[in-house]
This record gives structure tokens, sequence and C-alpha cells, in this order.
């Protein structure tokens, strides 16, 4: 969320009341931004802009300043940063955003108020704030529709292959004893952040911000709103988004309300998960079937996942079954793969800063399945087998959860619409059902590895592997000497020099970091200290018979 968290919308709301507001960006979203402000009745003291050529005009009927004009004016004002997105393109610019906030720091002006993120809050524009204001007449909620209290079973289900972990989310959705909030990632960090401190209608439009990207909008068709969560993985075999898998907001609105009963609250992160689930599942039109001890599949989308992270805030006597999933791939080919899509392919400065980048290179050793001490409750799932026994591994899956197979499980779908996915060919972009095993076929790596690249990593990531029965045909890194290890990190790796390279064109100059130095590291410390009886989590092997 930037440098800081703003509490809330309605908070900027009572500040600007009082001290004045000045949007930053008289733009598109500077227009957004009026408006919204508008349905609170808070009219802006003036716009700013960088462009010198917008300076002395109006915009929304208010004045534009530049910066230093707006900053001497109204110096105990609210600053509140407007991105200048033109609706055909709708890119979140984070460099810009970095940029305009660190020039608000600079002339003095700047407050967590200013890191508010516009889009979070447009479903306001859509639904108006008398549905989120209005006391619902009854709470009541029929028998056959989902109550957040009752839901006692969760999947928290992370991922060291991104492709995996949608594609056993498509496999999955439609389940009769599973429910499914999908793609959502990890709401953690937002209720430790925010949502734990407030109430009531302050609660409620919060909550909704998280659901950007879910719900029908006049400004879905701008990428970073309408299509969130689902852009590029919820299309047609026109590679068309389908935008009947988003919900109305009004639905979702009062299905949320209604989940709170009297008091708007949150107990806890377990307790608003529930709420998430439940709300959402009724606004789909799925209905409760009695007898059924319903499964929530939390897709946290975290790689290298520390299972004992998360029972810091979700209790296990709110549940009588937690269970952690982790979809794992071959390493070798998970790193390729990741780097040609997320580097070469995308250029995305933000996969290559050192936080998530370290993160994918430990998943690639398998750190987040070494077992610990006291959580059992783990489970990995293999991509591979997915792709090639697709039947007998959900199978294998459905008889952990204690859930019956379906058939419709053979099929990739999002909301009960069949789903398909780009997949990057020699040919150029195709749209493929998940089912497709091209992604797993992959021999030539050359693209992003040398072959003494591939030896090394097969090396290094050999313990990972024979854990989980991968093939290899080299020595796992134990088998060598100390200086031997050293003596093998010696060279460069390819891939490290294709990540400098984009952090040097994307990156800004305080993220720019010796890559090669870096991953060695990482190598290295996880080498040394490796313990020889270290102990992997079991994974799901697919069933052998065909009956279930």
């Amino acid at each position: 969320m930037g440098a800081e968290w703003h509490r809330s919308l309605l908070y900027i709301v009572e500040q600007a009341r009082e001290y004045g507001l000045v949007l930053y960006g008289a733009g598109y979203w500077g227009k957004i931004a009026y408006d919204l402000f508008e349905l609170f009745h808070v009219t802006p003291l003036c716009f700013c802009d960088d462009d010198a050529e917008k300076k002395g005009a109006s915009h929304c009927g208010i004045p534009v300043y530049s910066l230093d004009e707006a900053a001497d004016k109204y110096e105990k004002a609210v600053f509140v940063v407007c991105i200048d997105e033109t609706p055909s393109a709708g890119e979140w610019n984070r460099r810009t955003r970095a940029c305009m906030i660190g020039r608000l720091q600079e002339k003095g002006v700047y407050s967590a108020n200013s890191e508010m993120h516009l889009p979070f809050y447009v479903f306001l524009l859509d639904t108006g704030l008398e549905v989120v204001s209005q006391e619902i007449e009854s709470t009541f909620i029929p028998e056959d529709m989902f109550i957040a209290e009752e839901l006692k079973r969760i999947i928290l289900f992370n991922n060291m292959s991104n492709s995996g972990s949608y594609y056993l989310e498509q496999l999955l959705d439609g389940h009769s004893h599973m429910l499914f909030l999908p793609y959502i990632e990890s709401l953690e960090r937002v209720y430790v952040k925010r949502l734990k401190y407030l109430k009531g209608k302050e609660l409620i439009i919060e909550m909704l911000a998280q659901m950007l990207g879910y719900f029908h909008s006049q400004y879905e068709g701008i990428g970073c709103v309408g299509q969130h969560r689902f852009q590029n993985f919820c299309v047609d075999e026109q590679g068309e988004f389908i935008h009947d898998i988003l919900i109305d907001p009004r639905e979702f609105v009062i299905e949320l309300r209604k989940q709170f009963g009297g008091c708007v609250r949150l107990k806890s992160y377990g307790h608003m998960l529930k709420i998430y689930f439940a709300a959402y599942n009724n606004c789909l039109g799925r209905r409760k079937e009695k007898d059924i001890d319903y499964w929530m599949f939390y897709h946290m989308h975290l790689p290298n996942f520390e299972v004992s992270s998360m029972y810091h805030n979700l209790y296990p006597e709110e549940f009588s079954r937690i269970e952690n999933l982790i979809i794992i791939r071959e390493p070798v080919q998970h790193c390729y793969s990741w780097i040609r899509r997320f580097v070469i392919k995308e250029k995305n400065n933000v996969a290559v800063r050192r936080p998530l980048f370290s993160a994918i290179i430990k998943s690639e050793l398998g750190i987040m399945l070494e077992r610990q001490t006291g959580y059992k409750n783990v489970r990995a799932i293999k991509f591979e087998d997915l792709k090639y026994h697709t039947k007998a591994t959900l199978q294998s899956l459905c008889i952990w959860l204690d859930i019956p197979f379906e058939n419709q499980m053979l099929d990739t779908t999002v909301n009960g619409f069949v789903i398909y996915f780009p997949a990057n060919t020699p040919t150029g972009v195709k749209y493929i059902t998940g089912n497709d095993t091209s992604t797993v076929k992959l021999t030539d790596f050359s693209e992003v590895m040398t072959l003494w690249d591939q030896t090394r990593l097969n090396m290094i990531f050999g313990k990972f592997k024979r854990a989980y029965q991968y093939d290899t045909s080299v020595p796992a890194f134990s088998e060598f000497s100390k200086e031997e290890r050293t003596h093998m990190l010696k060279e460069g790796f390819k891939l490290a020099d294709i990540v400098e390279n984009v952090i040097l064109e994307k990156g800004n100059e305080d993220e720019i970091y010796d890559v090669n130095s870096f991953i060695k590291n990482i190598f290295e410390q996880y080498m040394d200290g490796y313990q020889l009886d270290t102990e992997y989590y079991d994974y799901i092997r697919p069933v052998e018979k065909e009956e279930y």
C-alpha cells in the first residue's frame, strides 16, 4: 500500500472536511476522485498537476495549480494522489505513483491519506452511498443460504507454480462441498493493518474495497478495476474476458451486511474470511445443502509460504479442520517458466525486486515443504500429476479432504464458466484448456539458462526433487565438499544476468542490486545450513485404480 496505510476512506473524508482536500493529478483519475468525494459532499479546494500546460486551467469546475502553489496555499490540506490513467489503458503506473508520493513528501504535504488507491473505491460510484449506509430491515438468512458462523473447514492454498495454482482452483470450482473466492490472494495484511480496528459503515466500505475486480461496474473495462482479479485468466477460446463472471456490487453489500447481523465488527481474521466466503457464494446463487460440512478454498497465492506464520491470526479453535495445500512443479522447469514469463516477456519490475525474487528462488529449493515440528496438516500436490493423471490425482485429493469425487472436476471453470488459458507458443499466444499438457513438456531451457546452469540447479534443487520423486541424473549438492560447492557457484548464472538487465531497464535506482551475488548467497546459505535428517511433507499421489 506504499509507505504508510491510511485508516479508511471515511477517515479521509473526515480529514478533508476539517482541513480541505487537494487532488494531485488533473486527469481521468482526478475526475473519478472528484466524483467520489462529491458523494460525501466534499468539494476539493483545487487540483494540482505536474503538467505545466494544465496550470491556470480548471478541471471539474475548480482551479488547477502547480504542486508548489497548492502546497503553499493549502499546506494543511489532505493531498490525494490521482494517477492520470486513460480509460483505454487502465494501467496502474506504480512508478508514477511513487514519484508523486515522493514529491508530496518533499513539499511537506504528504500523509498516510495520500496513499489512498482510488480504484479500490470506484464501486461506490456504481452503488451510491445509500446501499452502504441503509439499515437492513431483516438480517434473517434463509436455511438454504450460507452463514459465516457455520463454515468450519478451510484449505490454505499456496503456490510454487502460478499456472498450477490457477489450474487446480479451476478444476475444483463448483464442487458441491467447496466454496471459493477465486484468486483472492492473502487478506492477512489488510486485516492486521486496517480491518480489525474498524466497525459499522467504515468497515463495510473497506471490506468492499478488497473486492476490487469482482464487481460489475461502469469502469469494468479498465484493467485495474473490472478485471483486477481475473485479468488474463478468465477468458473464452478467443481470449475475450468473460464479464458474466463478475457479480452485482449492490447484492454483495446486502449479503455482507446480513452476515454481520446487528454488530458490524470483525471478531477475528477467521471470522472475516468466513463472512467474505459466505456473502460471495450467496451472490453466486449457490445454495447450501443439509448435512454438508463445507470447505473454504482460500487461494492465498503466496510463494515460499511459512506454514507456522498463519496461526498468528488464524485461530484453530474457530475451525474443525485446517489444511495447508501447496502446489509444486519440477523446480528447474519452474525457474525457466517464471523467468521467461515475468522477466523476459512481461518485464515485470515488481517480480525482479528482491523480496519476490527471493521467495521464488526459495520455493524452488523446497524450503516451505520442509517438515516443521507441530505442523502436520500440510500436503503438496504436483502440477505434473494434475496434468498427466488428472482424475487419479483429484480422486486422491478428495480422499484426503473426505469429499466425493465429482466428474465436473475434470473441466476448468470459474464460477461455473468454462475457462481457457493464454499460453505463449513459438507461433504466438494461443488459448488452451487447462488440461493441455504442453506447459509441462518443456525441454529446451537455453533462452534462460546454460547447460552448466541447468546442471548446477539440478544439484542444488536435488533434495527437493528427490523428496517428491522428480527425475534427476546428477548428484545432490550434499555429495560435494564445501570447497566443491563454492567452486560450483563461482561462475555466474545466465538467468541472473537476464533479471539484472530488466532491473536496470525498468527499476528505480534504489532497486538495483547484484543479482548473481544475491542468488548465489541464497544457494550457499541453503546448502551450508541444510540438515541431512530433514524430512518433507507428504504429497498427494494419484490413486492406482480407476474406480473411486
